[in-house]
C-alpha cells in the first residue's frame, strides 16, 4: 500500500518473500519512475492513469530482468478521499516464463522470398533530381547505415511506412523481421498481447525494426512500458515511429512523453509530400506501373494533392480502367483535376429569364388557385378574397385556363 505521496506504507510477508527486501527497510520508500530510485521502486511506481483515479493493471519486467522473464502484472487501485487520491492499493502477479524459442536454419526458397521483398525497397525510391530530394536521400542513408531510433514527419499518404521498410533492409537489422502498427484507434490490450504476449515481439527475439505509427495515441502507461522494455531488452529491435507532427511537438502537446521524445528521436526525417517531388513524378509512375499520354502530367500537376502518393495511385488506378492498355490520358482523369488545369470550363448556372406578361401570369394564376382551394371553389368568396368582381374573377380563369 502507497500513501498519496507515494511512499510505501505497508506490504505483506507474500512481498518480502517476493523481493527479498525486509519490509521494515520498505516502509516510507518512494516509489517513482524517475531520479535516483533502485529498480525495485522504480517498478512499483503508479502509472499516470492511477493517479487520475482510474484502476490500471501494467505489465513491467521485475527488477533484475535482462528482457525477458520473470514480469510482473501490477495492478494499483486507487484510494479516493474527498479531495482526491488518498493512496494506492498494488499486487504483483508473477507472468511465467515462456519456454524460448530455438533459432531455425532459414531455407533457400524463404531467403529468396526476402530477397525479392528487399529489392522493391531501394533507395532510390525516396531519390530525386532537386537539391531537396538528394539532401533527403543521403539523411535516408545515414539512418539505413546505423540502429539508432527514427522518428519520421510527413502527410498522410506521403509513404512513411514505406520509407521505414526501406531503412530496415539497408540496416544491419535486415536479416530479421520488419513488424508495423497502427497505435491509432487500436486497443492497447491488442498491442500489449502482440509486444508482449506468448511468443511475442519482447520474447521472441527475431524481429529487426518495429514499426509504431502515431505512438502519441498511446496511453501515457503503454509508452513508458515500451520505454521499459527497450531500455533493459538485451537485443532489442529499433524502433521506427511516425506521425504526421515531430516527436517534440508530440511532448509539447503533452500527448507523448517527454522521455520517449528524448530517447526514440534520435534522427527525425521529414517526409517531403507529394507536390514537392513533382520533378521525380516519371520515375514515380514508373515504380506504380503507370504510363502516362503526353497531356496528363499538365493536368495532375494542377492539383495540391493532399493524399500524396496514396490518393495518386487511387485516381490512376481508377483511370486504367477507362484507358485501358493505352496510356492514362487527361480524357481519362476526373474531370474536378481538368477543370484545375483548366482544360475543361466549368458549366456556369443557366440563368432562366422570363419575359414580365408571363411572370404577371405566373402570380396571377398562383393567387386565383390558392383563392379557390381556400373556398372550396366558390368563385363569389375567391373574388371577395382577392378584392376584385365576380364577374372578373370569372374572365381572368378562363382566359388563365385554370381548372374549375
Amino acid at each position: 500500500m502507497l500513501y498519496r505521496s507515494r511512499r510505501i506504507h505497508y506490504v505483506n510477508a507474500a512481498w518480502e518473500s517476493l523481493t527479498n527486501y525486509p519490509a521494515a527497510d520498505a516502509i516510507g520508500r518512494a516509489c517513482v519512475r524517475s531520479g535516483r530510485v533502485e529498480p525495485l521502486f522504480r517498478t512499483l511506481a503508479p502509472p499516470a492513469e492511477a493517479k487520475d483515479g482510474a484502476i490500471t493493471r501494467t505489465r513491467r519486467p521485475g527488477p533484475g530482468a535482462k528482457g525477458g522473464p520473470p514480469w510482473w502484472d501490477l495492478t494499483f487501485v486507487p484510494l479516493i478521499a474527498s479531495d482526491g487520491v488518498a493512496g494506492y492499493l498494488g499486487t504483483i502477479d508473477i507472468v511465467q516464463p515462456v519456454a524460448p524459442i530455438v533459432p531455425r536454419k532459414t531455407p533457400a526458397a524463404v531467403g529468396e522470398i526476402r530477397e525479392r521483398q528487399a529489392s522493391r525497397y531501394s533507395l532510390d525510391l525516396f531519390g530525386g533530381e532537386t537539391a531537396e530530394l538528394r539532401r533527403f536521400q543521403s539523411q535516408v542513408r545515414l539512418a539505413a547505415r546505423s540502429t539508432e531510433p527514427v522518428w519520421i514527419v510527413g502527410e498522410s499518404g506521403s509513404g512513411r511506412e514505406t520509407l521505414a521498410r526501406v531503412i530496415h533492409h539497408h540496416s544491419p537489422v535486415r536479416e530479421k523481421a520488419f513488424v508495423a502498427c497502427e497505435c491509432r484507434g487500436v486497443q492497447p490490450y491488442l498491442l500489449d498481447g502482440l509486444l508482449f504476449g506468448i511468443a511475442g515481439i519482447a520474447t521472441a527475439g527475431q524481429v529487426g525494426t518495429l514499426f509504431l505509427k502515431h505512438p502519441a495515441t498511446l496511453p501515457r502507461d503503454a509508452q513508458q512500458r515500451i520505454l521499459d522494455w527497450l531500455r533493459i531488452a538485451p537485443h532489442p529491435p529499433r524502433l521506427i515511429c511516425a506521425s504526421t507532427e515531430s516527436a517534440a511537438a508530440g511532448a509539447r502537446s503533452g500527448a507523448l512523453l517527454e522521455e520517449f521524445q528524448a530517447e526514440q528521436s534520435t534522427i527525425e526525417l521529414q517526409l517531403p509530400p507529394l507536390r514537392n517531388r513533382w520533378d521525380d513524378l516519371g520515375s514515380i509512375l514508373a515504380r506504380m506501373g503507370f504510363l502516362l499520354a503526353d497531356d496528363s502530367p499538365v493536368v495532375l500537376a494542377a492539383h495540391y494533392w493532399p493524399g500524396n502518393l496514396r490518393e495518386l495511385h487511387e485516381i490512376l488506378s481508377d483511370a486504367v480502367q477507362h484507358a485501358g492498355t493505352n496510356p492514362i490520358a487527361a480524357e481519362h482523369l476526373p474531370r474536378y483535376l481538368k477543370e484545375r488545369a483548366r482544360l475543361v470550363v466549368a458549366m456556369p448556372p443557366v440563368e432562366r429569364t422570363m419575359p414580365l406578361d408571363e411572370l404577371l401570369e405566373a402570380v396571377e394564376r398562383r393567387a386565383i388557385e390558392s383563392a379557390l382551394r381556400k373556398t372550396n371553389g366558390n368563385q363569389t368568396e375567391a373574388a371577395a378574397r382577392l378584392g376584385i368582381f365576380r364577374t372578373r374573377l370569372g374572365r381572368r380563369i378562363e382566359a388563365l385556363k385554370i381548372p374549375t
